[in-house]
């Protein structure tokens, strides 16, 4: 048996998806339908594959690659192959008769000029759904921009909603745009499939990485547009404009403290902090933007002063005890060892030996098991594997490798 054959287990076995992406928003998709018990086959270019595999996070690297591609590229099999080659190409068309998904995320035109399209691909195969992430969409001023995490969360408006205004703009240090869009694409191509169960046809689904944040920040946008007197942000160290105050973190004597909506008149009684009541009743009008900081910062300033004379510990049991919503502000290393946090965390074994922790697959199904988990491939690991279960014969594989067309593991040094 092969050491590689798909794996059978989990909602979406038996499906076939050819993997184009590179960096995170296409592999995590991809990755999250693999874990799902798709066959996901990762293309690979020629000269070193997906960036991610040497784009390190702080220089991190394990089993020869990035962090960052070990961590979104489990349950695949990688596939080096030329596509700027008619050969290449040809071998892609021979693959996708037989695929059920193929996803990319190119920039906007470059798989129209590499002839790897919908509209070309569904004409060989009129049941592929095809999934295709861009930065800025395939239209508009913006649409050959690079559609990198931070840009977008700045273009979007996103790193002014939190921070103080004496402060600089104050970004996600997560890459969440990429994230959202996965999710949203993941979502796209499982509506298809089941659409395709009764139509018999494929369709493209198309996501922005804009459209996602512009999702994520729905209620914040439609608030916006609702207002001539949208908040701003004050002196005080905001965690969100749009939530009403204390919502935020505080400072304590040996950490920090985070408050979500409470109510102040109940706070006030739990900490001893009675001008908190006052506070709650003199909010100024919403048209008033310069009162309406002030009142922000006073609340801030009362909680701030009064959390800051004990420990975490002590105003964690307190508020929770009285029903109010707070929570640790953890660092990773305090998280990572938490009792709470085991359960969503896996030791993963890599083919060239060696394991690693991980974070699990977040979706768990009721009528399967928790799904098998294959480490991230080596690249080129399977070009010869794949070639020959897409139907070519030896002489054929041999060539394209001679070619260079198609890398192998063996043939990268």
């Amino acid at each position: 048996m092969n050491d590689h054959a798909p794996l059978n287990r989990g909602p979406l076995t038996g499906l076939k998806v050819l993997d184009l992406t590179i960096a995170l928003a296409g592999p995590m998709c991809t990755q999250r339908m693999g874990e799902m018990g798709a066959d996901i086959i990762k293309v690979e270019a020629p000269g070193g594959g997906d960036f991610s595999r040497y784009s390190t996070m702080a220089g991190i690297t394990k089993f020869g690659d990035a962090t960052t591609f070990i961590t979104l590229n489990r349950n695949k099999r990688s596939l080096i192959l030329d596509l700027k080659s008619d050969a290449g190409r040809e071998v892609l068309y021979r693959m996708v008769k037989d695929a059920d998904v193929l996803v990319q995320n190119f920039r906007p035109r470059v798989a129209s000029k590499l002839g790897i399209d919908f509209a070309t691909l569904s004409a060989i195969n009129p049941r592929l759904v095809y999934g295709s992430i861009s930065g800025y969409g395939e239209d508009g001023p913006m649409k050959d921009r690079p559609g990198q995490d931070l840009l977008v969360q700045s273009f979007t408006g996103l790193t002014m909603n939190a921070g103080r205004a004496s402060g600089p703009p104050h970004p996600s240090p997560l890459y969440m745009v990429d994230v959202s869009a996965s999710h949203l694409l993941t979502e796209g191509v499982l509506a298809a499939l089941v659409a395709r169960g009764s139509t018999g046809r494929g369709q493209e689904i198309k996501v922005s990485m804009v459209s996602a944040i512009m999702e994520m920040q729905i209620q914040e946008l439609t608030s916006y547009m609702s207002t001539e007197a949208p908040p701003t942000r004050s002196a005080s160290p905001q965690v969100s404009i749009w939530m009403e105050p204390p919502y935020g973190i505080y400072a304590c004597t040996d950490g920090h403290l985070a408050l979500a909506q409470v109510d102040l008149n109940v706070l006030a009684e739990v900490i001893g902090v009675p001008s908190l009541k006052t506070l709650k009743t003199s909010r100024p009008k919403q048209t008033d933007s310069a009162a309406l900081m002030q009142w922000r910062d006073d609340i801030y300033d009362a909680v701030a002063a009064k959390l800051a004379t004990d420990t975490v510990a002590h105003w964690d049991e307190l508020l929770t005890e009285h029903g109010l919503w707070c929570g640790v502000v953890n660092n990773y290393e305090r998280f990572l060892s938490h009792p709470q946090t085991q359960r969503y965390l896996t030791t993963m074994t890599h083919s060239s030996g060696g394991e690693y922790r991980t974070v699990a697959p977040a979706i768990r199904f009721s009528e399967q098991p928790a799904p098998e988990l294959r480490g991230s491939p080596r690249y080129g690991e399977h070009s010869r594997e794949v070639l020959l279960g897409a139907g070519l014969s030896v002489a054929e594989v041999d060539k394209l490798i001679a070619d260079r067309v198609a890398v192998t593991e063996v043939e990268k040094a």
